[in-house]
């Protein structure tokens, strides 16, 4: 492994792959930065969380519902964790250049492939068990499913190169 080429690729390389994997990272920092706010109103940290007008927001009911909290652990944390994972497999091993290795695309692809059913189930809950719409969440969503534009190409690549 050669930290230096690793470092160069990412900072200076211009692949599409790596363009790609910069704005799965970008849409990932953008997730990270909508979920502290729910990760500390979960926590107790944050009372109310702000609200578009509008009866159909609630973001407290949302977040403070038995559905957020996973076997007892808060879905706002989780989603951070996911968030930054994401940002650790776009960056793992720079670019082919550098030896990065096609396995990170893969797992990249499922975590952002688990996450984009989190939304969907967590959406579905909001829309015909709460009635209630957190814009917090719905953000979060958009990001998970505006991630797998540049992550399909990715994944699709990767796959061949693994299995030929």
């Amino acid at each position: 492994m050669n930290i230096t080429a690793i470092r160069h690729q990412l900072r200076q390389g211009q692949s599409e792959s790596l363009k790609r994997r910069r704005k799965i990272a970008l849409l990932s920092a953008l997730g990270i930065l909508d979920f502290i706010p729910i990760s500390l109103y979960q926590l107790g940290i944050i009372r109310h969380m702000p609200d578009l007008p509008g009866k159909i927001f609630d973001s407290d009911k949302a977040n403070g519902s038995k559905d957020a909290y996973i076997m007892g652990v808060p879905d706002g944390p989780i989603s951070l964790v996911l968030y930054g994972l994401n940002i650790v497999l776009a960056s793992a091993g720079g670019s082919a250049k550098s030896g990065r290795h096609p396995i990170f695309d893969v797992l990249l692809g499922g975590v952002i492939l688990g996450s984009v059913v989190g939304g969907i189930s967590y959406m579905y809950n909001m829309i015909f068990k709460q009635q209630k719409a957190c814009i917090y969440c719905i953000t979060g969503a958009l990001l998970n499913f505006s991630m797998l534009r540049p992550l399909i190409p990715e994944v699709r690549k990767s796959l061949k190169q693994i299995f030929r």
